[in-house]
């Protein structure tokens, strides 16, 4: 299916089509809006908030992301729901609501809700039902993300279709306003689902809702633009269909604008490019991936943990090592053979003193040295 755009930047959400991307890091706020300006329709920016961060670090941010995207609001990445109890969920569902609520278009309360690292069923549902309630109570959109994993679960119970009718409450499968889902080829072996069933069998059990891909995308940097064409030119006819996708590794492809996977993902806006076959050699094998070992810290400073960010620009052997300010090392993070692509390793300073600390990536080619600061 190739997209009729409507280049001008429309002052409410599309209720038909969501082109979406993810920002799961907003500290170079000016690239990251002038990104999203150039683009040739307005987008759909899902905005992670880190967890144990207060709402009131992204008053400023989402104001200026506002006028030039809508944005979808991720109350808290799955990989971090079991650190929460039912009452911090709730509390952090309120939080972030009051400080946000007028400017998030669709509140997602729920990422990846059935994934089977995120706790015990019972907990899940209790925090992804509260959160609803509340997001709903206000008016507001709500969506709900879950995660598509074919043959690729350890507790059937867990498989998508099996949990969702199963543990979501009749009043969501009514009355949510988006269920999207999340899927990654590198975790199920490369698998690629006949997503008109997928999307079909969805609407049979939300047929109120609008649907779509939730998340998308791949660390293997040969393969983002072919993965990035393919999906969001997936041919879907299921009723309530509006796309989305939100490309999980948007801030790191496409921030700045002037990097190769920004332009392919512009084009593929424009309708230039709507299949692989009409990818370039360099679109397909990106110069500033494939040649660059890259390493970043989020956020920074920070309190105790932080995420480090690092393209491996082919497979070899990796370390990842903490230094302190009189060069001791007191950590170390990743020491093996590490694949080619983009990787997150998150450090947990909470057993060190306050200071400024430095994070080395090595490999047999090249060596990086950045400095991060602890404040407690």
């Amino acid at each position: 299916m190739i997209f009729a755009f409507n280049t001008t930047r429309a002052a409410v959400v599309d209720t038909t089509k969501l082109y979406g991307v993810t920002l799961d890091d907003i500290s170079k706020i000016s690239n990251i809006v002038t990104a999203l300006s150039n683009l040739a329709v307005k987008p759909t920016a899902r905005i992670v908030f880190d967890e144990w961060v207060a709402a009131s670090y992204y008053v400023t941010p989402v104001n200026k992301i506002k006028p030039v995207s809508f944005i979808m609001g991720e109350i808290l990445d799955s990989y971090y729901m079991k650190q929460y109890n039912l009452q911090q969920y709730t509390d952090r569902v309120n939080e972030y609501y009051n400080a946000l609520g007028s400017k998030v278009d669709i509140w997602e309360v729920g990422n990846e809700i059935n994934g089977e690292w995120l706790g015990a069923t019972t907990d899940v549902v209790a925090k992804m039902t509260s959160a609803y309630d509340i997001i709903k109570s206000k008016g507001a959109k709500t969506e709900l993300t879950l995660y598509y994993n074919w043959n690729c679960w350890s507790n059937k119970n867990n498989e998508m279709f099996k949990w969702a009718n199963t543990n979501i409450p009749a009043r969501m499968k009514t009355g949510l306003d988006y269920v999207l889902v999340s899927y990654y080829e590198d975790d199920c072996n490369g698998y690629q689902p006949n997503w008109q069933k997928v999307m079909d069998s969805l609407h049979v059990i939300f047929p109120n809702s609008k649907i779509g891909i939730g998340e998308c995308g791949t660390t293997k940097s040969t393969k983002k633009a072919t993965y990035m064409t393919r999906y969001y030119n997936m041919n879907i006819t299921t009723p309530k269909y509006v796309g989305g996708y939100f490309w999980w590794y948007w801030y790191e492809d496409c921030v700045p604008n002037t990097k190769t996977l920004w332009t392919t993902f512009n084009g593929i806006l424009k309708g230039k490019l709507t299949s692989p076959d009409q990818l370039s050699k360099a679109e397909m094998d990106p110069v500033e991936l494939k040649s660059e070992l890259t390493a970043r810290n989020y956020p920074n400073p920070f309190n105790p943990t932080t995420k480090i960010y690092y393209n491996v620009p082919m497979e070899s052997k990796v370390r990842l090592s903490i230094f302190d300010a009189a060069g001791r090392e007191v950590a170390v993070l990743v020491n093996g053979v590490t694949p080619e692509g983009s990787h997150i390793v998150e450090f947990d300073g909470s057993a060190l003193a306050s200071g400024v600390y430095f994070y080395r990536l090595e490999t047999p080619a090249n060596v990086i040295t950045n400095k991060m600061i602890l404040l407690k």
